[in-house]
């Protein structure tokens, strides 16, 4: 009897061992498996926040793109410029001249010039008879007017019988005209309330510059 007792606790003994021995494997299989799938996560999530960091990050302009872009608003800004209609005074202003030549000889110029400027046409008009009605610029070239004309009789009568017959001289009288009939008018006066306006909406004119964009010869004859 107690040889059997000693085999039967042997036995037990060893049944407990083995499974004892076929658990530890398992228990350290845990924290394995677990340290895996926390990696996985941080890898995962450290994943997601680089694709949203990308994303929110704005892209970098490309420098060929941009000056591309900016010499194609500037080329739009020329030809709206040179398609738009600007105001103009009621009758071109006349003039008559003498140039010299060479050899003593002298000449005579007899011309009507046009100014431009940009500008919004008051509603209503200028009346019967009386042309366009003139905006705030043009009543200032007006007011103006006996120091104009003497501006350009200086800028034609400084200009020799030569340069008259060049397109180049014609060019350089007009430009000579626009710039010092600028310098005697006064800056624009800008409505606080229509500026605020014309923020708000991104297809609104600009405001008038209250300068003069250019000088017509509409009669040109040198003799």
């Amino acid at each position: 009897m107690a040889e059997e007792k000693a085999k039967t606790e042997e036995k037990g003994k060893e049944e407990g061992d083995k499974k004892a021995a076929a658990k530890k494997p398992f228990n350290k299989k845990i924290p394995i498996i677990a340290g895996v799938i926390v990696a996985d996560l941080l890898i995962m999530a450290g994943l997601g926040m680089f694709i949203v960091g990308k994303l929110k990050k704005p892209a970098e302009a490309d420098p060929a793109i941009e000056a591309l872009k900016k010499q194609e608003e500037e080329e739009a800004d020329k030809k709206r410029s040179l398609t738009k209609i600007g105001m103009v005074l009621p009758k071109p202003l006349p003039f008559t001249v003498n140039v010299p030549g060479a050899s003593g000889q002298s000449h005579y110029l007899k011309c009507s010039i046009q100014l431009e400027w940009d500008g919004l046409e008051p509603a209503g008009g200028g009346g019967e008879g009386k042309g366009p009605a003139l905006d705030e610029t043009g009543k200032e070239i007006e007011k103006r007017m006996p120091k104009i004309t003497d501006i350009i009789i200086n800028i034609l009568s400084a200009q020799s019988y030569d340069e008259l017959l060049r397109p180049a001289g014609k060019q350089k009288m007009k430009e000579a005209i626009v710039t010092e009939i600028n310098a005697i008018l006064p800056e624009p006066h800008i409505d606080p309330k229509e500026e605020e306006k014309r923020k708000k909406d991104p297809h609104a004119e600009p405001p008038p510059t209250g300068k003069l964009r250019n000088a017509f010869f509409t009669e040109f004859i040198v003799q």
